[in-house]
């Protein structure tokens, strides 16, 4: 469970905020290749919740029944709680205290049941603790060498400076934060 109540309600502001909403993507819109991150720094706590269709992480979207499938989600969820391995912070050391990874699956149509379009998607809190956030100048995200099927993340950041969007891209894997 995340430590710091007040960084918890940053983060429900962010997702509620019609700032944190993109032209193109709602909150219910689901693209292949993109997923949402949203970042919540208070005094030296970092608070990241990642949005992600399963697609981007395990290259299916159907429900895992087979034993191969059934691996496979397992290895992913190894993998998005491993969050040192997928963000590295730079200009102060920040170390990942805990990750809660969730992984939805829903059906969607009045087709019958092996035609029904389906969607799957992984929810990941991650609670960093740094030893001084105000010198954080950006985040690196080997993320994308690590899922090779994401392609962009829509990251929202709020922070002591205000709120901030970005569009990180495998192409560009950093994000830079302003100081």
């Amino acid at each position: 469970m995340i430590r710091s109540a007040s960084a918890a309600v940053l983060l429900a502001a962010l997702a509620a905020s019609p700032a944190a909403a993109s032209e193109t993507r709602s909150s219910s819109a689901h693209e292949h290749g993109h997923g949402q991150l949203n970042i919540a720094i208070e005094g030296n706590s970092v608070l990241m919740e990642l949005e992600i269709p399963g697609a981007d992480i395990v290259g299916f979207e159907h429900e895992a029944k087979s034993d191969a499938d059934k691996a496979a989600m397992t290895d992913a969820e190894k993998k998005l709680k491993d969050g040192a391995a997928l963000f590295h912070f730079q200009g102060a050391t920040c170390t990942f205290a805990q990750a809660q990874v969730e992984d939805g699956h829903e059906d969607h149509g009045k087709q019958p049941a092996a035609q029904e379009e389906q969607h799957s998607e992984f929810h990941v809190a991650y609670e960093i603790s740094c030893d001084d956030a105000s010198r954080l100048t950006g985040i690196e995200f080997p993320f994308f060498a690590v899922f090779p099927h994401s392609e962009e993340l829509d990251v929202t950041v709020l922070g002591a400076q205000g709120q901030f969007k970005y569009e990180v891209e495998r192409d560009t894997p950093m994000l830079p934060l302003k100081n």
